[in-house]
């Protein structure tokens, strides 16, 4: 397993958001934004950063144990048959028992893909978090631009209420001290049109925060604009249960980290059933030793033979007889893997229960939709129609600010199930990890 390098993070990003991104993008739409989190959002680089950390572990699990040198001097060189001992060399090179620097290995490499899921999970938390904030943001444009159509409705409807109240005055032109009818309608139309600027005003205070907040997870300063569209629109899904769920299974970052989790619990309990077996060393031993004239004269020894240095060949074996750690180190690695498996049970089970609660919540959203886009048109319809009825003087303005109100709260009520509907897209979608086929 190798680590990625510094091109890396952009290359697993763009894979994993899919090919859309690598084709010609407006400079600020929503893939590109998505992008832009991915790249710069500092949570997310942390967890890539400790994936390619845990890649390192990888090379120094299978790396052989420093060998070991131990060197000896004789302060006072110590006689010996054939010479004087001055020095002695001992280097050592353990190797453990067959099969455990690969166990370590697996164990290390497993790991490693624990982390690159966690990075996936972390990923996919941040694009829900975008795609919720944008279709926030969408909203709250689209809760602007009925506030300020129905600010034109009202002004309209005030120029009526004038009309009125000057054809009154005029033909009432000859009565004494009569207030004119109908300038109580005026202040009501004004009063709501004061009600709708004040909307205005909060809804685009509200904007502002909420781009900060879109910002902030881009990594951006919070006055950076941010580029919405003019009106929100329902994206295009369809939901299958089987095919969701199976891809839940295959692709669910959650449960691809349990899998290598228990995967490397395994790994640690043959690592240490292998490492309870005895571990061999190869060495050589060399003793430097002078000449000794006394020697030679006591032993009756050739000058040549005096002096000569020595080399051993040695071999170490270690004896592990305290059973009990080993022992004790495989059934924690054997209870550590069963708790992995149990909660990837539990994990599975949580979120096929998450699938089901979410495709209520979405088609909830739908029938919402459904129903306030046919209220919207029939308010819109019998606002046309109270106001002609207010014209002709067969129907007072109560009755048209009413509906007026109506037609106001079922746009924005349509808005707000629409921003529902797409959010829960994008959080059946996150059950089955943003990638390539569904981001």
């Amino acid at each position: 397993m190798k680590p990625y390098n510094l091109f890396g993070l952009l290359l697993v990003v763009l894979g994993l958001m899919g090919p859309h991104l690598l084709m010609a993008q407006t400079p600020d739409s929503l893939d590109r934004y998505l992008e832009t989190a991915a790249m710069n959002n500092p949570g997310l680089n942390a967890d890539f950063l400790a994936y390619k950390a845990s890649l390192e572990k990888v090379p120094q699990a299978g790396a052989w144990s420093d060998p070991r040198l131990d060197i000896g001097f004789f302060l006072k060189p110590m006689d010996i048959v054939g010479g004087r001992q001055i020095a002695d060399f001992t280097l050592m090179q353990m190797f453990p028992w067959f099969g455990t620097k690969k166990a370590a290995q697996t164990e290390a490499t497993h790991m490693a893909r624990m982390a690159y899921a966690r990075f996936t999970e972390t990923r996919d938390n941040l694009y829900l978090e975008v795609y919720t904030q944008w279709y926030l943001l969408s909203t709250l444009v689209q809760q602007l631009r009925n506030n300020r159509e129905n600010l034109q409705l009202l002004k309209q409807l005030e120029e009526l209420a004038l009309r009125k109240v000057s054809s009154s005055s005029s033909g009432m032109s000859s009565g004494m001290g009569n207030t004119a009818p109908g300038m109580s309608d005026v202040l009501r139309v004004q009063l709501e049109m004061a009600e709708i600027e004040n909307n205005i005003e909060s809804i685009l205070s509200e904007i502002a925060a909420e781009k900060a907040k879109f910002n902030a997870l881009l990594n951006r300063s919070a006055d950076r604009e941010v580029i919405l569209p003019d009106s929100i629109a329902k994206v295009p899904f369809f939901f299958d249960e089987g095919v969701t769920m199976s891809e839940i299974e295959n692709r669910n970052p959650m449960l691809d980290m349990l899998v290598e989790e228990e995967q490397a619990y395994r790994a640690k309990g043959e690592m240490d059933q292998k490492m309870s077996y005895p571990m061999f060393g190869i060495g050589l031993q060399y003793m430097l030793i002078g000449e000794s004239a006394t020697a030679q004269m006591e032993q009756g020894m050739e000058p040549e033979m005096t002096g000569m240095d020595m080399i051993m060949p040695m071999v170490s074996i270690s004896i592990p007889l305290y059973r009990n750690k080993y022992k004790a180190q495989q059934r924690e690695s054997r209870f550590l893997w069963q708790s992995a498996r149990e909660k990837y049970r539990n994990t599975l089970n949580m979120l096929q229960s998450d699938l089901f609660r979410l495709k209520h919540q979405l088609d909830d959203a739908e029938r919402k939709i459904t129903l306030y886009r046919k209220q919207e048109q029939l308010a819109r319809t019998t606002y046309q129609l109270v106001v002609q009825e207010f014209i002709s003087a067969k129907s007072d303005l109560t009755n048209v600010i009413q509906v007026q109100r109506q037609l106001l709260d079922y746009q924005l009520r349509e808005a707000e199930a629409i921003a529902e509907y797409n959010t829960r897209v994008a959080s059946i979608r996150k059950l089955r990890s943003f990638n390539t086929s569904n981001n």
